[in-house]
């Protein structure tokens, strides 16, 4: 698998997010990955080494952007996952991660996988269960068309 990464160098700059805090204490918090399909689906991925913590900043944001793609009808996903590369000079792909926990926005919190999976087996099941749930919905939608009919 080929990296998509354009710019290795750059991405080792840091960004201070230093005289953007808000009310005292609200800094700018960053995604690791945002994935966004077709304007239906929103994935936000989350990458940490080992067992560190997602902050609860962090953590609410992403819970509040699932909800928030979740009311305008998008189906939408959070995924905290986690890395054991010690070498900071080594890449981490994000697909082979092991997946901690989501919050999906159907559900309305934060639990594990059923199973141990990879960011990728997540991103996949999670396609599946959207491609489902717009079968089930647009079978729903004609049901009651042919109803009102």
């Amino acid at each position: 698998m080929k990296s998509k990464i354009q710019n290795p160098a750059r991405m080792k700059q840091l960004i201070d997010f230093k005289g953007l805090g808000l009310d005292s204490g609200i800094y700018p918090t960053d995604i690791d990955g945002l994935i966004e399909y077709h304007d239906k689906e929103y994935i936000i991925i989350e990458v940490k080494h080992g067992n560190a913590k997602v902050p609860v900043g962090q953590r609410v944001a992403m819970q509040r952007m699932v909800d928030d793609f979740t009311k305008i009808g998008k189906r939408a996903v959070a995924i905290v996952c986690e890395h054991h590369v010690d070498d900071v000079d080594k890449p981490v792909v994000a697909a082979y991660c092991r997946v901690r926990e989501f919050y999906y926005g159907g559900e309305h919190r934060w639990r594990p996988p059923d199973k141990r999976m990879t960011v990728q087996e997540m991103v996949n099941s999670f396609r599946k269960f959207s491609k489902s749930k717009e079968v089930r919905d647009a079978g729903n939608r004609n049901l009651r068309q042919s109803k009102a009919r």
